[in-house]
């Protein structure tokens, strides 16, 4: 039997080198889609309602160097209904009716936590009220918030003689 010829451009070997070129073209194509989906990262905007009471204090809280575990709701229009737990040390009293803290926190959404670190005052009203004003930055997430970065505001008081702490944040998450 005879051997069969083919007459194809893909059997020379300019079509072979064609061939190879266009596979390596392809393969990289595909890491490079692959690595762009990995790596894109989306900005969200987000608004919260929180609502916070100390479960702890130690070392004096709230003198300075004092410090509180405080923990609560945290409700979003992007994540829904969650939780927030505090860390939390005052780090100063520049004036007898300011404190100066900062603090690292966990917040909890169905999907994964974000993680973010704070500063921020307090000050004591003339009626004993508390106006709470701190800035943050999200240092991290798990789950779908995995790596997560991004800035926030809070604002927030208490009423009079009471500990439990009602406030809004508003910023945004990159993950």
């Amino acid at each position: 039997m005879r051997p069969t010829t083919s007459h194809s451009i893909l059997s020379t070997p300019r079509g072979r080198r064609c061939r190879q070129l266009t596979m390596a073209l392809a393969a990289l194509a595909a890491l490079s889609t692959v690595a762009s989906t990995a790596q894109a990262r989306t900005n969200h905007r987000y608004t919260s309602v929180i609502q916070t009471a100390p479960l702890s204090t130690a070392s004096g809280y709230p003198a300075p160097g004092g410090t509180a575990v405080v923990a609560g709701t945290w409700t979003t229009n992007l994540y829904g209904k969650g939780a927030v737990v505090d860390r939390v040390r005052i780090t100063g009293n520049p004036t007898p009716v300011t404190f100066t803290f900062r603090g690292a926190e966990v917040c909890f959404t169905p999907l994964g936590t974000l993680k973010d670190t704070f500063t921020g005052t307090a000050t004591v009203q003339p009626d004993g009220s508390q106006k709470v004003v701190s800035n943050g930055r999200f240092t991290g997430g798990t789950g779908a918030y995995r790596g997560a970065t991004g800035t926030f505001k809070y604002t927030g008081s208490t009423a009079p003689g009471s500990s439990v702490l009602n406030g809004r944040s508003a910023g945004t998450i990159s993950y």
